[in-house]
């Protein structure tokens, strides 16, 4: 693993990034546009980018081999979920943020900024893969994050209902349709193919131009002057990464597996967060804050995982 490379692919990504925050300064991009642009890549590019790569998979990849993958996904996810827990406890962090902060440690941005980091480092073949072992991440956001946003309750006061529903997402259904083509090992036809790679390929910079012009709607000064945004940093970017790292090196798990799975630990909040904050009446603000900081400082913390990844 070179860190140059991923140094550099980190700085191409930045500067995708502080174009999508000039073009929302400049009214190109503004949170109708970002709402939109977030609902393509979620329900469409993002799908058929994993479709594509599953079918650029080697013959030689052991089906079967997913399966232990997916049960560490939830196995990891779990961890995340106690980790988190507990360290939201810590005095550090307020008593009435418990629930906000808990739930940026467990959710990171996998999608939005994990796949072109992954896809980058790994090639392609790392998108299925990424997709797989955070496949948990659509059920427990629309589950224990509801719950620990909300506290359990809706912004009206009423109780928070879960449902089927909300998970069957279409970012959701496509991906599992991707596990089962490669289970079943069904060709499509290459039209098929070569549709879905082009559509896929738009994934990453349109990923990172949401992301940036997303971020010119934050607090930007109030933000960075903000001490307790470093300390929480200081867990999502690099605590959490190199614990899911002890935990792959003491089970032995596969280097490949392994650099997908701190990878994806090491990066900033997840938009997502954000959006169920919205949703539930949470501390929007304060999810702002670190999203905002975590993202930031992720340029120069992705290298370093990068770079202890490869000892």
């Amino acid at each position: 693993m070179d860190v140059m490379v991923i140094f550099q692919t980190m700085i191409k990504l930045l500067l995708i990034l502080i174009l999508g925050f000039v073009l929302n300064k400049i009214h190109i991009l503004d949170a109708e546009t970002n709402k939109k642009l977030s609902n393509l890549i979620v329900t469409v590019t993002t799908p058929m980018l994993v479709i594509s790569s599953v079918c650029g998979l080697d013959d030689s990849v052991s089906r079967l081999s997913v399966l232990p993958l997916l049960l560490g996904g939830f196995a990891m996810y779990l961890g995340f979920i106690l980790f988190g827990e507990l360290a939201c406890r810590l005095p550090i962090f307020k008593k009435e943020n418990r629930g906000a902060n808990a739930c940026m440690m467990v959710f990171s941005n996998s999608g939005f900024m994990g796949i072109p980091v992954m896809q980058s480092i790994y090639g392609t073949n790392a998108v299925f893969y990424n997709s797989i072992l955070n496949f948990p991440y659509n059920i427990f956001i629309y589950t224990y994050a509801i719950l620990r946003l909300g506290g359990g309750k809706n912004p009206d006061g009423t109780k928070a209902k879960l449902s089927l529903r909300s998970i069957l997402t279409p970012g959701f259904v496509m991906v599992f349709l991707a596990l089962i083509l490669f289970l079943t090992g069904l060709p499509l036809p290459q039209v098929i193919v070569d549709t879905c790679d082009m559509v896929g390929g738009i994934t990453s910079p349109l990923s990172m131009l949401v992301l940036g012009s997303t971020i010119a709607m934050y607090p930007l000064k109030e933000s960075l002057k903000d001490p307790r945004c470093y300390l929480f940093a200081l867990f999502r970017l690099f605590i959490i990464p190199m614990a899911a790292l002890g935990v792959c090196r003491l089970f032995q798990v596969d280097p490949f597996v392994t650099g997908i799975a701190v990878l994806s630990a090491a990066m900033p909040v997840g938009s997502m967060v954000l959006i169920m904050c919205g949703r539930c009446g949470g501390n929007t603000e304060l999810v702002s804050r670190n999203t905002l900081v975590t993202t930031l400082l992720s340029v120069v913390t992705i290298p370093i995982v990068a770079a202890i990844l490869a000892l």
